[in-house]
């Protein structure tokens, strides 16, 4: 006896279109999308000569775009992607590009994700509304921290207990690409920080985005379950 649904059900499988994936932008030059805004990895973009857009996907890869460019971010070629595992591997031995720069050498890998190094310079990744929690590797000892803004507008210190190795500043306030600079019992850092858009919620998407803006130690602590 002649059955043909399972034919038919094969063949409209094969018809089914593929699902567009979104991608978030990082970074944008010379065009009308903004940071944050979302975008279908299939939809057509154009790009002007000398523009510039930096997109993120849900598994945390890097497209990197460069105009001239008219066409698909999905057909953009494997030289504008880079996997996240294979960017933070790369960066992982040049520390100069790892928004984890001190005196003393190699920062020290953080304990989780959210959490901020004052002595340290570089790129500092926070959640918008949320207080920033500071971290420090040696809690044996007491220690003042001093911290402005660049601008030096403003100064606030705060004792650090013996023994705790985190400090919460929940009134701290933190601009989207804004710099504070700190001193921990007399040794400086400056910290960039960027605040994460509210497109980005997947854990892979959210630890390609901090790698996008160089908060690397930050990145491994999330994909290390931090």
């Amino acid at each position: 006896m002649f059955r043909p649904a399972p034919f038919l059900a094969l063949a409209l499988f094969l018809a089914a279109p593929v699902q567009a994936a979104p991608l978030v932008v990082v970074e944008a030059k010379g065009t009308d999308l903004a940071p944050g805004a979302t975008i279908d990895d299939k939809a057509p973009l154009t790009l002007a000569d000398g523009a510039r857009l930096v997109l993120i996907g849900e598994d945390g890869s890097q497209v990197t775009l460069r105009g001239p460019f008219k066409g698909a971010p999905a057909g953009a070629g494997s030289g504008a992607t880079q996997q996240l595992a294979g960017l933070l591997s790369a960066r992982g031995a040049d520390t100069t590009s790892l928004g984890a720069v001190r005196d003393a050498g190699p920062a020290a890998p953080l304990p989780e994700a959210w959490i901020v190094d004052p002595a340290v310079s570089g790129s500092a990744c926070v959640k918008p509304g949320q207080e920033v929690v500071l971290w420090r590797a040696d809690a044996a000892k007491p220690a003042r921290l001093t911290l402005m803004p660049a601008d030096r507008a403003w100064t606030a210190n705060a004792e650090w207990p013996a023994g705790e190795g985190r400090l919460a500043l929940p009134e701290l306030p933190i601009t989207d690409g804004g710099t504070l600079l700190f001193e921990l019992d007399g040794a400086a850092a400056s910290v960039t920080f960027h605040l994460l858009p509210a497109a980005v919620t997947a854990p892979k998407m959210t630890a390609g985005w901090m790698a996008a803006k160089q908060c690397d130690r930050q990145a491994r602590a999330l994909l290390a379950g931090g």
